[in-house]
């Protein structure tokens, strides 16, 4: 069920200064199957092709989330998943959740029919506070990013989180669900 949209586009600049200077949490739902990044186009064919993790693959990222969990802060998402998961997501868990797990992030999952019925967006919620919802097309790739400033937008996020955080599982578990064939994983 998406979310109303009221407040102000915030520059992918802005966006990044939220990730250094939040005070005690930054929390994330995603919605996608599929985000298309340009910046990870390159990374993504060569996982395709088989190559190996590339050292210091997200390391900027990671040094930030362990120093973030150091300082007492909590980082974390909950990503809605499929029961077959698309190349990309296992792309994502391979090159970017191993990596942010390692470093501190609580990275869970949530099946799609076991979404709650209630308002929620693909969003990061910062403090509790700060809701910034993220607008992408069909194919995945970021519109644009919206500081919504209404206080029912707020309610709304700080539900979705403390519902989809009660219901998901974490990253080691969905792990040993593919090790055990209890979800599919498609040949690239």
């Amino acid at each position: 069920m998406p979310a109303r949209s009221v407040g102000v586009i915030v520059s992918m600049e802005e966006f990044g200064r939220y990730f250094t200077s939040f005070c005690s949490s930054a929390t994330r739902i995603e919605t996608l199957n599929v985000y298309s990044v340009e910046d990870e186009k390159e990374n993504f064919h060569s996982y395709l092709a088989g190559d190996p993790l590339p050292a210091g693959r997200n390391q900027e990222w990671a040094e930030n989330i362990r120093a973030c969990v150091e300082d007492g802060k909590y980082v974390g998402r909950v990503h809605i998943i499929p029961r077959t998961l698309t190349p990309y997501l296992q792309f994502e868990i391979d090159w970017y959740y191993a990596v942010n797990g390692a470093a501190g992030e609580d990275i869970r999952f949530i099946f799609r029919e076991d979404v709650p019925d209630l308002v929620y967006t693909d969003t990061w919620l910062f403090d509790d506070e700060t809701v910034l919802d993220l607008s992408y097309d069909d194919e995945g790739r970021l519109l644009y990013i919206n500081k919504n400033d209404d206080p029912e937008r707020l309610e709304q996020a700080r539900t979705a989180w403390k519902e989809f955080l009660r219901r998901s599982f974490p990253l080691s578990e969905l792990l040993a669900r593919i090790r055990n064939s209890e979800l599919r994983v498609p040949d690239a």
